[in-house]
């Protein structure tokens, strides 16, 4: 084979290597770009949701609200209704009385109408009798005075005769007083009595106007209670779906972080999957401090560090802006960084969890275990039993991090202390 042939072999090589090279580089900005895609798609989604869920609760809070208003106005209208049954129940007592009272005059007027009318008979068959012996007297005339008088036989007789005709007109005149005084006291009585009973037959009409008054009134409580009652299961219901849909919603959102929270750490380890192996090789030229051991028995949990970005105590959290206590530090590290035990010791945890990211815990004994969060991925499984130096995984960013760094815990009897009193920077 001559040169010729031989640079153009080169060339196509070199270009079928670079075309596969770049096709790979493509293919995995690619995977990452829809990891991305899909992540960032999740979270408008979660963020829809949350504003759905807060509009449900401000509906919940006006319903609750107007279900609290409701109550309010029932229990106001019951007992304006009480206050009515009351006075009805009052006014039905007085409208009892009045009826017993009218009763009783009635019977009174009876009697006195009885009293009245033999009153009057009597004075009638008296003036007529008067009348009579008046007309017989003026029909005969004196001579009847006179004929009686002749008639006597003796002068004692005639003054007897005198004093009896004296004594008959007395006493029909008398009588005719007595009778007449009579009957108009009975009269006066019964007119009294009646003039009494008007009196209560118009306090039992104004009773009866009155409780008429109240039964409509009592009739508009009614009315009003029902239109609350109503008012209040058609409220009550509307809360109640209100409270479902919520429910849901708020199902929704956690299958959805669920689902973020995994896209998301798939999307961080491929990102950091890439960048492992060139750290890796970028670190190889650095410094290490990994194998240097304090007095303590721990060593730097990590190959290479530029030092605390948070330290161990109170602080601003950077994801949620609240005063918090950071059980740790924050060690700065390239994406991939390798992460190695702390001490030997027992791993009780290779897990993933919403805040910690991919993150691993080891039992080194003596009550003492160590956390290290935020990792790209991890190499070690619970149940392992690693060395002091034994690497365990990769830095990263997964979990609540605003960017690539080692969360490194101890714990003391399972409290947290200062790692810092443990372990010493490079």
């Amino acid at each position: 084979m001559n040169s010729n042939s031989q640079r153009k072999l080169t060339r196509v090589v070199c270009l079928v290597l670079a075309a596969v090279l770049l096709l790979s580089l493509v293919s995995t900005a690619l995977i990452m770009l829809v990891s991305a895609a899909s992540s960032a798609e999740i979270k408008t989604e979660l963020t829809a949701l949350r504003a759905k869920q807060a509009e449900i609760q401000k509906q919940s809070d006006a319903l609750e609200k107007r279900i609290a208003e409701n109550k309010t106005k029932t229990q106001t209208l019951v007992g304006q209704k009480a206050d009515i049954d009351q006075q009805m129940e009052m006014s039905r007592q007085k409208i009892e009385n009045l009826n017993a009272q009218i009763q009783q005059y009635n019977l009174l007027i009876a009697e006195k109408q009885n009293e009245l009318d033999e009153a009057v008979a009597r004075e009638n068959a008296l003036n007529t009798q008067y009348k009579a012996r008046l007309r017989s007297m003026e029909e005969t005339g004196s001579v009847s005075y006179w004929s009686i008088l002749f008639k006597a036989s003796s002068f004692a007789d005639l003054l007897d005769r005198v004093d009896m005709i004296r004594e008959i007109a007395a006493s029909d005149q008398l009588m005719l007083q007595q009778l007449s005084e009579a009957t108009k006291k009975v009269e006066t009585e019964r007119s009294e009595l009646e003039a009494e009973k008007r009196e209560l037959e118009q306090t039992e009409a104004e009773l009866d106007a009155e409780r008429a008054a109240l039964e409509e009134k009592r009739a508009e409580a009614d009315q009003l209670i029902l239109q609350m009652q109503v008012e209040y299961d058609a409220l009550s219901d509307e809360f109640m779906a209100a409270e479902r849909n919520e429910a849901a919603v708020r199902e929704q959102i956690k299958k959805k972080e669920t689902s973020y929270f995994n896209a998301l750490a798939s999307e961080q380890a491929a990102a950091a999957a890439a960048a492992a192996a060139a750290a890796a090789a970028a670190n190889k030229n650095k410094p290490s401090s990994s194998g240097s051991t304090t007095s303590s028995g721990f060593r730097f949990p990590l190959a290479y560090s530029t030092g605390v970005t948070c330290a161990y105590g109170p602080r601003i959290h950077p994801i949620n802006g609240n005063k918090s206590f950071h059980y740790g530090v924050d060690l700065a590290a390239g994406m991939g960084t390798e992460i190695y035990a702390t001490k030997s010791g027992t791993v009780t945890g290779a897990t993933y969890g919403e805040a910690n990211g991919y993150y691993v815990t080891i039992n080194h004994g003596d009550g003492y275990s160590s956390i290290y969060a935020h990792m790209t991925n991890y190499v070690v499984s619970a149940g392992d039993t690693v060395k002091q130096g034994q690497l365990i995984g990769y830095v990263g960013t997964t979990g609540w991090s605003t960017g690539p760094h080692l969360h490194f815990e101890i714990l003391l009897n399972g409290s947290n202390v200062n790692p810092m009193n443990y372990i010493s920077l490079p």
